[in-house]
């Protein structure tokens, strides 16, 4: 083996076994399973990527901290095992998204303006935001990223299912335990999520992307594998990684913690025909009727 490929062997077998305390022993549900049910957030001001001014170090100087947790006590500096992260990557170890390999190119978005074609001719062509169908950013998941507001989460365990629920735009993502991924070709909004227990850990593995969740240029052969496990009363420690051959030369990811949110889910009124998009196609209409005169 070579000393690349040792290198990426060991970081993702310290990326897969992170060092959260080990000692604790999550309660168990009705079902004996280690009980990860609740409403949890992960609202927080630490970025996705580390800032190049945090450059080469995995955790905050308590200035940095303290810069941060004055803002809100909504969106805290994100700590993992009590330590405050310059950012949710943490492999590679510099703490960003890794360049795709030399010949790879991001995969097509899902839908190609066609010749005279504009994105206000119609609904099915805005944001799938706007069309209040997913959030942006993959704050539904996978991987599961927190925005400003309404990052809260419930977590609720059957025999055979993990269902997520996600407040903004009110998702549910259902992980089926112990199966099988799709084979029929379709592609569900969130992915297609199976799950398995490892021990104290659930790991949910997720393929069969749409378009519409194009994750850092990839959707097509992308593959998540996320592990969610309680690792204090108060603490749901999150690992995630990302793959997909045909774009990245290696697997790479990150974690953090979720900590209990300040109240139950609530509801986005959100939906699809509220008045913003036909606001929008309406002033669309009314620009091209004032360009035609």
């Amino acid at each position: 083996m070579t000393r690349t490929a040792i290198a990426i062997a060991t970081a993702i077998a310290l990326f897969a076994f992170p060092a959260h305390a080990q000692d604790y022993r999550a309660p168990r549900s009705s079902l004996g399973q280690p009980d990860l049910q609740g409403t949890w957030t992960n609202e927080t001001a630490t970025r996705f990527e580390r800032p190049s001014e945090m450059a080469g170090r995995l955790i905050m100087t308590p200035e940095e901290v303290a810069e941060l947790d004055r803002r809100t006590e909504f969106r805290p500096a994100m700590r993992v095992n009590g330590e405050p992260r310059t950012s949710l990557i943490t492999n590679p170890p510099d703490g960003r998204v890794p360049a795709m390999k030399p010949g790879a190119a991001p995969d097509p978005r899902y839908y190609t303006l066609k010749p005279g074609e504009k994105v206000t001719d119609g609904p099915e062509l805005q944001p799938i935001d706007d069309r209040c169908i997913l959030p942006i950013f993959n704050n539904a998941g996978p991987v599961m990223l927190p925005l400003p507001g309404n990052s809260n989460y419930q977590i609720v365990q059957t025999a055979d299912h993990v269902v997520i629920l996600v407040e903004m735009i009110h998702d549910a993502r259902i992980v089926r335990l112990n199966s099988m991924h799709r084979t029929d070709g379709l592609r569900p909004y969130l992915g297609d999520s199976i799950g398995w227990w490892e021990g104290e850990t659930l790991v949910v593995e997720t393929t069969n992307f749409p378009a519409g969740q194009i994750f850092r240029g990839s959707w097509i052969n992308l593959k998540v594998t996320e592990r969610f496990t309680r690792v204090g009363e108060n603490r749901l420690h999150y690992g995630f990684t990302v793959e997909d051959a045909s774009k990245w030369d290696a697997p790479w990811g990150g974690e953090y913690e979720f900590r209990p949110a300040h109240g139950p889910i609530t509801e986005y009124a959100c939906r699809e025909g509220e008045i913003s998009l036909p606001s929008m196609l309406r002033a669309a209409r009314i620009a091209e009727a004032a360009e035609a005169e």
